[in-house]
């Protein structure tokens, strides 16, 4: 081997440098290990990768180089979903989506050999093809990814959690990867006959287009999804707010009502005590105190929309014989969304729900504590009791639903992390502990 052929080489390798960088920005907050580290290590371990492969290439010249590059990505790929802290198939539509994106470079290089050695062209570089795979690809990754593609890109990945649609998506770039192969010539004489070339410029630029505009096309429909969640988070919480607001109407008639007629009870109980029946009067006050009981709404703080919350929460967990123990302590104003808040208190109550109603009525409990510190912090601890029954992914809790993911713990975590706060979830073998804190700076 020549040094103008391991150069080549190596540069024909090296490609896998900007395949990186677009697999790697986008989740860099997601990262298991720190930044820092990871690209003192990762870029100067790609750079060592593409001066070794032409040696490694020629000692095992039974496998061919595109077969050499495959088992590169897919060895890079199950490295990439250890240290992102990720779901896996996200990560596999990015790499998809990665591919797809340089495999037009790809097949810049072999429609641009074709055209010099069927035009015979004389040109001033070793490999003309290689120079503009690589132009392709730059313009690519420097000129449309980040500046249209990457926020967007980062954005659905973080805030777009529908399993069933993501375990989709990444068949598209697939897809256009099969595509921009199987256009590969594999006679270059056939590639410039008659309009082949132009078709073949054609094909390819629609396809790009086609890429593109699916990219943009997925993070609009998650945004609009996600935005269509939220509106439905909101009517929910009108509905329990609307339900709130005509129990308090119905407290203050019946009020009213008690009132009216506490005149009437103070004469029975003055002649009860003038006759000296104490043991009627007493069950007089009984049934009187339970009648005012029944009266009163359930109030748990200041802040309305949360109080709601906690009250529908309580009505439940009452028809579901579960034990209740909430110490409350809320203002009636928060430096935090009602949206966030109420979507938060939630999930946390509905999930403590779903793990009581796995045990006997006897053994069902949720103890909850919400409080806010000077500092403005709010912090929740939740206790519940459950089977034990857990099933977890990459650390993380799943759903023991049929087809659960667990999106009530991850919304709950995109909240924290909204409020850059801390949350932390484990469990014992018959209780469930859900501990969060949030800056409400």
């Amino acid at each position: 081997m020549d040094w103008m052929d391991y150069i080549n080489t190596v540069i024909s390798y090296a490609l896998i440098i900007p395949g990186a960088i677009i697999c790697m920005f986008p989740v860099r907050k997601h990262l298991r290990i720190p930044k820092k580290i990871l690209f003192l290590i990762l870029f100067p371990s790609l750079i060592l990768y593409s001066f070794l492969m032409p040696f490694i290439e020629r000692q095992i010249n039974f496998i061919s180089p595109n077969t050499l590059f495959l088992l590169t990505i897919a060895f890079c790929s199950i490295g990439y979903f250890v240290i992102v802290d990720l779901e896996n198939i996200k990560l596999f539509y990015l790499v998809m989506s990665s591919i797809a994106l340089l495999s037009f470079g790809g097949l810049a290089y072999f429609m641009v050999e074709a055209y010099i050695i069927n035009h015979n062209l004389e040109t001033p570089f070793y490999d003309t093809g290689m120079v503009f795979q690589w132009n392709v690809t730059i313009i690519l990754t420097c000129f449309i990814f980040f500046p249209f593609l990457y926020k967007k890109t980062a954005w659905t990945l973080e805030n777009f959690h529908s399993k069933s649609i993501w375990n989709m998506v990444w068949i598209i770039p697939a897809l256009i990867t099969f595509c921009n192969h199987m256009m590969i010539p594999i006679n270059y004489k056939n590639a410039t006959i008659g309009r082949i070339f132009n078709l073949y410029l054609l094909v390819d630029i629609t396809l790009l287009i086609l890429f593109l505009l699916f990219q943009f096309m997925f993070y609009c429909i998650a945004q609009n999804l996600i935005e269509k969640n939220e509106h439905e988070k909101r009517t929910q919480l009108l509905q329990i707010q609307s339900s709130q607001y005509h129990t308090l109407l119905t407290y203050i008639e019946q009020t009213r009502k008690l009132r009216h007629d506490f005149r009437h009870t103070a004469h029975t109980l003055l002649s009860l005590a003038q006759e000296g029946e104490i043991k009627k009067i007493l069950h007089y006050l009984e049934e009187y105190n339970q009648e005012l009981d029944s009266y009163s709404p359930l109030y748990f703080c200041k802040h309305s929309a949360a109080n709601a919350i906690l009250a529908y929460y309580m009505g439940l967990a009452a028809s579901q014989d579960i034990q209740t123990n909430w110490n409350i302590d809320l203002p009636e104003q928060i430096h935090i969304s009602e949206i966030d808040l109420c979507a938060m208190l939630g999930n946390l109550l509905e999930n403590a729900l779903q793990g009581c109603i796995t045990v006997s009525p006897l053994q069902r409990f949720i103890n909850l504590s919400i409080d806010l510190t000077k500092n403005h912090e709010l912090y929740l601890v939740c206790v519940n009791s459950f089977n034990g029954i857990v099933k977890k992914s990459q650390h993380k809790y799943l759903s023991t639903k049929k087809d659960g993911n667990g999106i009530g713990l991850l919304s709950i975590m995109i909240t924290v992390e909204k409020y850059n706060g801390i949350a932390r979830f484990y469990h014992s073998e018959s209780e469930f502990y859900s501990e969060i804190m949030l800056k409400l700076s």
